[in-house]
């Protein structure tokens, strides 16, 4: 069928062109497989489309008829590429996307508000969750996660590396001995995410992995933040949810001559959603949009 469409398209510009060599020329195709192809048509369809002669070639009253339904075809095929090219240049539809708390509160908000700024014909579903749900079963277009995706149905794309601090109130640690080694660490309250159940510390000259205990454990690392504001004790968070709360003395880093390994962020997606044009303008926005930038920078 589909070559059958093919011979079509080649009829209507024989047809067209008035001949066979002005054809083949307008297709870059030889005059011998234009006029076989177009013999293996009249074959196909049972009925001679051409009157041919040494020095010109004319429609039957059959071709003629079923030159019209050649254009339509043309016409239809013309209209859908057109479709296409209007949904690239002004994608529509609705998106679904899961994305981590912490990001989701943030980054993720300020960027979507960007986005349909640029695509206002883009619908937004957001679930803002630390679960990892799969994309697939779930019907998700895409996910932010912190740490490459696993999945090998899933596509992913890494926009950045963010660093991550550890950070108390000042009030709180004014109440403690001075932090000098991560050793320490176990005589201080921690506010832990559930995914990270272990910290690991890197100084000039030492590395040291500390896993807090289970003391005061979270999935929303804006609410162990706040924690920390309020003097429950030392958290680990990423650079992106600091904003001024160290300048304003909120926050103060602890251990400031240890740096903690910092967390990737990626983009995830099912690989049968390539086809979707508003997909596609959402992965090239968020990849490019500079408050994410700001925070996850390449490695």
């Amino acid at each position: 069928m589909f070559k059958q469409l093919q011979d079509m398209a080649l009829f209507a510009l024989v047809a067209e062109m008035g001949s066979f060599t002005a054809a083949a020329q307008k297709a870059e195709l030889p005059k011998s497989s234009v006029s076989q192809r177009i013999s293996q048509l009249e074959q196909q369809v049972g009925i001679r489309l051409l009157n041919r002669t040494t020095r010109r070639i004319s429609l039957t009253f059959a071709g003629e008829h079923y030159l019209v339904h050649c254009r339509e075809m043309l016409a239809a095929s013309e209209r859908a590429e057109y479709a296409i090219q209007r949904l690239r240049e002004n994608p529509s539809g609705r998106l679904r996307i899961t994305c981590p708390a912490g990001i989701g509160a943030t980054l993720l908000a300020h960027m979507n508000a960007e986005f349909q700024l640029r695509y206002p014909d883009v619908s937004l579903d957001v679930s803002i969750s630390d679960d990892v749900v799969d994309l697939v079963e779930s019907g998700f277009d895409v996910a932010l996660r912190t740490g490459k995706p696993q999945d090998s149905s899933l596509i992913g794309r890494m926009i950045g590396h963010c660093p991550r601090y550890m950070l108390a109130s000042p009030h709180y640690l004014a109440r403690r001995a001075p932090l000098i080694h991560p050793r320490q660490l176990v005589d201080h309250r921690c506010i832990t995410h559930r995914a990270w159940s272990e910290w690991l510390l890197r100084s000039e000259n030492e590395d040291y992995r500390y896993l807090p205990d289970n003391a005061h454990m979270t999935d929303n690392l804006v609410y162990a933040r706040e924690c920390a504001i309020a003097g429950a004790g030392i958290t680990l968070l990423p650079a992106f949810l600091l904003g001024d709360k160290i300048e304003k003395g909120a926050l103060v880093k602890v251990l400031s001559a240890w740096s903690v390994e910092g967390n990737d962020l990626w983009l995830a997606y099912p690989s049968r959603k390539l086809n979707s044009p508003a997909l596609m303008s959402y992965i090239d926005f968020a990849m490019q949009f500079d408050e994410v930038k700001r925070y996850y920078v390449g490695k």
